[in-house]
């Protein structure tokens, strides 16, 4: 019994250490799964602002919030607060001591847009005009991406640079402020680990990045990428063109229009966009490849596959041009 009693002991012991360790950093973590305002009134103290965070569900308690922030408790500010996602009660203390703060101004540029979508969604938002941003794009291609890069060709020369995702903005930032970010963002996929994988495959970042965004505008689902991926590297080795229609659509629209539906006389135009008429790559990307596009072009399917056409749920590919043909027959209603 004796031996009971101090194993027991020894195990409460040893738990309450381990929970004076680990509950600060528990309860000093916010919870919000998404960016939320915290509103500080006038007259607001640490224990009425505990109270409206806890029942946001940002904290998990009021009482180590408030133990905590002991020291701030007399520099609260009133004002709107923005709290992103993944940040510690400290990021709520430096907050309201900040005093009332501009609302962010919210952008989301969905995988596949074009530069020139990117101008017009920037200008929709209030922060600042389509052609100045499109300029500015320009100055920074030539500043810090055009080494090495024929960029004679490009319709615009910063396309594919600017990673698509969500953004919050000041409207207190420069134009050159938003576009550095956008940049350094996409400058961020490149780690020591992709850097590696793209050497091995003797190609420059241009390349890699133009090769995505194919992969961008050709997937039908993630599932897909690293399909598609591998017909595009089968080809080039190859030396077969790599007939996409995306290709052509930018190069007709000449980086700004998109249309619905190719015919077989587009096919025919001269333009260094046109995959069908010039083998190898296009002059450069063709749209903003999202990440899942950007290690399908880095780490391709090893498959035998040359051909793919459109199916009711996807892609269906094709080693030779006869079984491509048997497949283009069968889901051309698709097309229609």
């Amino acid at each position: 019994m004796k031996k009971f009693l101090l194993v027991l002991l020894l195990i409460i012991l040893v738990t309450g250490i381990g929970g004076f360790f680990l509950l600060p950093g528990y309860l000093s973590r916010t919870y919000n799964q998404e960016p939320v305002e915290i509103v500080v009134e006038p007259g607001d103290y640490l224990g009425t602002i505990a109270e409206g965070i806890y029942e946001k569900g940002i904290i998990k308690s009021r009482l180590w919030f408030r133990y905590k922030g002991q020291e701030i408790a007399t520099n609260i500010k009133p004002g709107t607060y923005t709290l992103e996602v993944g940040k510690g009660i400290d990021e709520i203390y430096r907050l309201i001591q900040l005093g009332e703060q501009e609302t962010p101004v919210i952008v989301t540029f969905p995988e596949g847009f074009i530069l020139y979508q990117f101008a017009q969604k920037i200008e929709e938002s209030g922060l600042g005009s389509a052609d100045d941003f499109i300029e500015i794009t320009e100055s920074k291609f030539e500043e810090s991406y055009s080494e090495g890069v024929d960029y004679e060709e490009l319709y615009f020369k910063l396309e594919g640079y600017l990673f698509p995702d969500t953004y919050y903005f000041s409207k207190k930032q420069s134009l050159n402020e938003i576009v550095r970010t956008l940049t350094d963002t996409m400058d961020r996929f490149w780690t020591q680990e992709v850097e590696q994988k793209r050497e091995a495959l003797g190609l420059s970042r241009h390349q890699v990045i133009t090769i995505a965004s194919l992969i961008e505008r050709e997937a039908y689902n993630d599932s897909e990428r690293k399909t598609i991926s591998g017909v595009i590297y089968n080809r080039l080795e190859q030396g077969m063109p790599l007939q996409i229609d995306a290709t052509v659509i930018y190069g007709i629209g000449e980086g700004k229009e998109h249309m619905t539906r190719v015919l077989y006389s587009d096919l025919e135009k001269e333009n260094p966009f046109n995959t069908y008429k010039n083998k190898g790559l296009p002059p450069g990307p063709i749209a903003s490849p999202g990440r899942n596009s950007l290690l399908a072009a880095i780490d391709p399917e090893e498959h035998e596959y040359l051909y793919y056409v459109m199916s009711e749920n996807g892609h269906v590919f094709a080693e030779t041009y006869n079984e491509h043909l048997k497949n283009v027959e069968k889901y051309r209603a698709i097309q229609q």
